[in-house]
């Protein structure tokens, strides 16, 4: 897991990137390759740049908590489980759009799986930065100091160029 934090930004921000403007590219298109269509295409590989942002947030998440100097500790099953909700309500609402295929899910799972998914994003795009500001500041950083961190990351992917370089430094300083 650390050799993901290894990572230059760049090489972060091209991986999620190229998978990004594939699906948004497809998205529109009207081919398909044998009896997948474009927007099948389109939708899995959203899946996979949604699940590798995820599991990208996860591990920061963990690595900022278990910091030694961190000022500011989160219950790491709790992120845990935001991460999951997230990918699980991400995937849904990203198949939701394969209603054109004739795939479609009982209205009562978007009802249940919308909120729960916002939350745990909210939660996801809050503790990671508090607790990544904190280190930085050595004290627990107030919620005016971690404004920025919070926008950077829901400005996906650019976020990724911003915050990797920091979690570099911090890796940097357990050598």
């Amino acid at each position: 897991m650390k050799n993901i934090l290894k990572l230059k930004h760049w090489q972060v921000f091209i991986i999620l990137y190229v998978v990004y403007f594939t699906g948004l590219t497809l998205w529109q298109s009207d081919f398909s390759l044998g009896g997948v269509t474009a927007l099948e295409i389109s939708v899995f590989t959203n899946l996979i740049t949604l699940t590798l942002f995820f599991l990208w947030l996860l591990n920061c998440g963990l690595f900022v908590n278990n910091f030694p100097r961190n000022p500011y500790k989160f219950k790491s099953s709790l992120l845990i489980l935001a991460i999951l909700f997230s990918i699980m309500g991400s995937a849904e609402i990203n198949l939701e759009r394969l209603a054109k295929e004739g795939m479609i899910f009982p209205e009562w799972i978007l009802f249940i799986i919308v909120p729960v998914t916002v939350l745990a994003i909210f939660y996801i795009f809050y503790i990671i930065p508090k607790s990544l500001k904190s280190i930085e500041l050595n004290r627990e950083a107030k919620f005016r100091e971690l404004i920025m961190d919070v926008l950077l990351l829901f400005a996906f992917p650019i976020g990724v160029w911003f915050v990797q370089p920091r979690l570099n430094r911090i890796l940097k300083q357990l050598k």
